[in-house]
Formats: structure tokens, sequence, C-alpha cells
């Protein structure tokens, strides 16, 4: 009976990870703040040298090995057999479904017997960073939790093979993402330290040396700027429940919220059975030391710190035996997985109706042509609110068309824009303090991709027409010159 159970439960937990795939295949555009702008570059590099696009007039490859490089070269390959909506909304349901199973056999090297703890990866592996578009980052959670159990299995039985599969676990996890990479880095380093044996810190330290020497050798975002910016601590305190917590309905986010806490409750209230691994506490309290001690800013990176926050709700799993109330536990994470997958959907689905006029707008630009975004977001406080951000980089894959716009960050991303066209200042910011030129603008462009604030209306009216308006969207024409 016993054997069955274990079997009933492992079916429920596959069913269970699967339907975190379900929102992405509800809506046509799973509406992701960064996503669009990520799916555009790995098409361009797909179809660099493609000549039914002019793609490699302005674009070229720089693929090298860069951290957060593993999404690309994914999508690349995939888009090779499956076209590239279809094999950006796969690789979203991939990196989404694939967490808990790699918790799962964290814990099942970590903490084992507390395997069934595993089904709170599943609501937990919704959060603020995905909805914001951090494509790799959600891949590189995944391959944190891989990695770090792949060191356990392989400290157990020290052979070649498991040593050959940790050092690949270690390379996907960098690749992924460089903040994957060293959440597993810190977890394993914090771990060791529990205990006084040199010879496996050395042994740690030589399987992390050669991606922390590539990432010296990258210095990803760091090139053109060193900034350093900090995050202030009350931000730091809220950003722990926000990052986990907010999704699109605040109802359902504290329905979630709330069932944390009553699973909290059942772990620890009269549990004679309850077991506090010390070894992973001390883990976790590092982690958190870790976490207020990371900058918010570095470079042109940004939202550094946070980063931490959800492999930090994954480690808390580790920190205890539960005993049998793992298993009122994981009834509890069904509940709240549906929740969350309920919260999801509804907020796709409703974004959803945003998306249509841009859809629109898109099938109106001509093959090929230049496209000038100006996007205007400070109107908005939540950026899950202002996901049309990098909406028009849709019209990249549906219609070829050529933007600077895209990400081109040295150290991370594979894909270098070298072009004269003229960039306007207002852009990353999004708020366009300085009015851009709007004659070197029509020199360089064939569309303006105008939404939120109109106030530049009537500037743009000497130089383009009105094509497409609907909502906060505007789509105008630049008009050739005489």
């Amino acid at each position: 009976m016993s054997f069955l159970r274990r079997h009933v439960w492992a079916v429920l937990f596959v069913l269970l990870a699967g339907t975190l795939a379900v929102p992405f295949y509800a809506v046509q555009t799973p509406p992701l703040l960064d996503y669009p702008n990520h799916l555009a570059r790995t098409f361009v590099l797909t179809h660099l040298h493609d000549p039914a696009y002019h793609f490699g007039e302005i674009f070229h490859a720089d693929w090298k090995p860069y951290p957060y490089i593993l999404w690309d070269v994914l999508a690349v390959v995939l888009q090779h057999f499956i076209p590239a909506e279809a094999a950006g909304r796969l690789l979203l349901a991939l990196a989404t479904v694939l967490l808990p199973f790699s918790v799962a056999w964290f814990l099942h090297q970590a903490n084992p017997g507390q395997e069934r703890l595993a089904f709170l990866a599943c609501p937990l592996a919704y959060c603020t960073l995905f909805l914001w578009g951090f494509t790799a980052y959600q891949l590189s959670v995944s391959f944190c939790f891989l990695m770090v159990g792949t060191w356990f299995w392989y400290r157990k039985q020290p052979t070649p093979w498991r040593a050959a599969l940790f050092v690949l676990s270690t390379f996907l996890a960098y690749f992924a993402h460089l903040l994957g990479f060293a959440s597993a880095a810190f977890i394993l380093v914090l771990y060791e330290l529990t205990r006084w044996d040199w010879r496996r810190w050395l042994q740690l330290s030589a399987f992390l040396a050669p991606p922390s020497l590539l990432f010296l050798w990258a210095r990803p975002g760091l090139v053109e700027s060193k900034r350093l910016e900090m995050r202030p601590l009350a931000d730091k305190f809220m950003m722990l429940v926000a990052v986990p917590g907010h999704l699109y309905s605040d109802p359902l986010d504290r329905v979630f919220m709330w069932g944390i806490v009553l699973c909290l409750g059942v772990a620890l209230v009269r549990n004679r059975e309850l077991r506090i691994h010390w070894r992973w506490m001390f883990v976790l309290v590092g982690m958190f030391g870790v976490y207020m001690l990371l900058p918010y800013g570095w470079g042109t990176s940004s939202d550094i710190d946070v980063r931490l926050v959800v492999p930090f709700w994954m480690l808390l799993l580790a920190v205890a035996q539960v005993g049998r109330r793992a298993r009122w536990i994981a009834v509890l994470a069904v509940v709240l997985t549906l929740v969350r997958v309920a919260n999801v959907e509804g907020g796709f689905e409703y974004e959803s109706e945003t998306c249509a006029p841009m859809d629109e707008a898109i099938a109106l630009i001509q093959p090929g042509a230049t496209l000038f975004p100006l996007v205007d977001t400070c109107k908005d406080d939540d950026p899950l609110d202002y996901f049309y951000v990098h909406y028009w980089a849709h019209a990249v894959v549906r219609r070829g068309a050529i933007s600077p716009y895209l990400f081109d960050i040295p150290g991370q991303t594979p894909m270098r824009i070298n072009t004269p066209m003229y960039l306007s200042e207002g852009f990353w910011g999004h708020c366009y303090d300085v009015e851009p030129d709007w004659e070197q603008l029509a020199d360089d462009y064939d569309y303006i991709w105008s939404y939120g604030d109109q106030r530049y209306a009537a500037h743009i009216a000497g130089v383009a027409d009105k094509v497409f308006e609907r909502q906060r969207l505007v789509l105008y024409r630049v008009r050739p010159k005489s």
C-alpha cells in the first residue's frame, strides 16, 4: 500500500505541476513585460542571414560564453522546428513547470522523506519577477536547485560520472542566469561552512571556479557603467513578500499568502514530529544576510537583490522535517496552486483585451519597416500594469520590423546593434522628459508607435500621419520627404 500511495502522490505532483502551463495556452500572447523584447532578439538571431529579412544590416551575433544565453540558445534551436511565438510560449511553460521538479530533486537529496513539501513549489513557481518577463531568471531558478541537489547526490557517492553531471549542472545554471548560479553557489558555500572539512571546501571551490572565472571575464552589464545602487531597507523587507505574493488579483493574492501562513501553522504548531535541520537554518539565515547586502543595481543590471527571494522561499522547504503533516501541506498546496493558476490565467485574459488593439496595429505595419517606439508609463505605478512597454517588439517577429530598441547588453545578450539610427534619450526611462528630435527621427524611421501619454501628438503630426488609433495606442506612418 505504501508503494501504491507513493505513486499516487507522484502522479498527483506531475499533474499539478503540469497545470502551471495552462495560462500560457489560454491566451494568444502571454502579456509579460520584457518577454516580447527577448523573443524578438531570438527571432533576429534565428533569421540574421535570412534574405527574407534585413536584420543583417543593423544587427550581428555575439555568441560567447556569457551568462543568460541559455534562453536564447533554446529559443533559436526551437525556431528551426516551430514558429517563434510557439517556441517562446513553450519555453515559458517549460521554465515554469520545471521548477517544482527541480525543487523535488533538491528535497530528495537535502531533506529526504519530505519530498511532498515540493508541492509548495508549484504555487511559488509564479512570481512577480516572472510576470515582469524575466524569462532567463525563471529558467535559472530551476537549474539552481538542480545544481544544489546534484551536489548532494555527488557527495553521497563521489564518482566521475556524478562529478561530470554536477559540472554540467553548474554550467547550465550559469548560462541560464548569473543569479541562478550565484544563488546555488551561496547555498552550497554556506552549507559546507557548517562543518569543518577543508577538503570538501577545496573540492567545491574547484567545481565553482570555472563559471566564476567566466563571470569575471564577461563582466555582464559592467562595460559601460559601474554604478552601484542600494534598495531602501524597508523595501527589501517588503519585496520578500511582494515577489512571491503579488500577482494580478488582490483577493487571490491574500488567499495565497494566508494559505502559506496556514501551511506554516500546520508544520509548526504542536507538531511532535517536527525536527529542525539546523545546518539548513544556518544557510537560510545566511541567504537572508546575502540578500540584505546585495545592491538593487550594479552597472546596467537592476533588481539584482530580489533575484534571491524565490530561492530563499524554496530553501525554506529544507529547513524542517514535519513528519506526517507533509501530506496535509501537500493537499493545501494543491488548493493554492489552483488559486494561483486562476489568478494568472484571469490576469492574462484581462490584459489580452488591451493586447487586441496592439495586435491590429502590428498587422498594419509594412514588412521590413523601421519602427520607433514611444511608450510612456509614467501614469502606471505597478510594473504589472505596463506589460505593454515592449509589446511593439512583436512587430519584429510578425512583420520583420526593424528597431534598435532590442536589448543589447554586452556580456549578457548574444546580439549587438550596429546602427547609426536615431535613438531617443527617453525610451528606457519611459517618461520622455527630453523631447525626441522629430526631424532626425523622421529621417530614420517609417513608423512611430505612440502608447500612453499623447503629449507629443501635435509634434508627431508635423512629420507623420495617423494610421491607427485605439485606446492608448496611436500608430503613425512617417511621411516620406519630397
